[in-house]
């Protein structure tokens, strides 16, 4: 990554999730009524499971972006802030699918990663060294715990993990000057600061 006193700009923001990804999932919400809906749908999904015991309940819903469904969430979640319970879960679940698409690269820029910000890397619940399976698996596990566990702790791991990778990018960018992976840490980093925002408002009772 470049030093404070590089002509590197920093890392602009707000920018959007994984355009690979999203822009890729067609339509738009009526604004009319995405606001009420987003919530109140967000609302029923973590309530749905999080009094259920039912493990097949939280498997499906663990698996709902897997199974096409990323696209049915952004119609309902992508366009609300990050600090609401849609935003937040919308954030999360563009997160969990793409280090489930992308393995290998995920790893490739966390360790690159680690090595810039080695203080977050306890947050994020990876093995040292992480290899691709467990960290597909800690991914699980962390949107899982939002559904089931501590929805502001899942955030907080999940912003760990988005923001290591975005430095990780970052540091690659300064080393092959691919400026498409510049934007990319740009956007990583937008994810990284917007779920650890989510997270505190989660903590204090404000995510709604």
């Amino acid at each position: 990554m470049s030093s404070p006193g590089s002509s590197t700009p920093r890392f602009r923001r707000p920018a959007p999730l994984f355009p690979a990804t999203a822009e890729a999932i067609p339509g738009d919400p009526d604004p009319s009524t995405s606001t009420e809906l987003a919530h109140d749908s967000a609302q029923a999904l973590l309530d749905g499971v999080f009094h259920s015991s039912d493990p097949e309940v939280v498997e499906r819903v663990l698996r709902l972006a897997a199974d096409d469904g990323l696209s049915d969430l952004a119609a309902l979640w992508s366009g609300s802030p990050a600090t609401t319970l849609p935003g937040a879960l919308w954030r999360l679940y563009v997160l969990h699918t793409w280090v489930q698409l992308h393995g290998e690269d995920v790893v490739y820029r966390y360790r690159a990663g680690s090595r810039t910000i080695p203080g977050l890397r306890y947050l994020s619940g990876f093995a040292e060294p992480p290899d691709v399976a467990q960290v597909q698996r800690t991914m699980d596990d962390i949107l899982r715990g939002a559904f089931t566990g501590d929805l502001g702790l899942a955030l907080t791991r999940a912003g760990a993990v988005a923001t290591i990778v975005a430095h990780g990018t970052a540091q690659l960018a300064d080393d092959d000057r691919d400026p498409d992976r510049t934007r990319q840490a740009e956007r990583l980093l937008s994810t990284g600061e917007e779920l650890a925002a989510a997270a505190r408002h989660a903590e204090s009772g404000r995510l709604d």
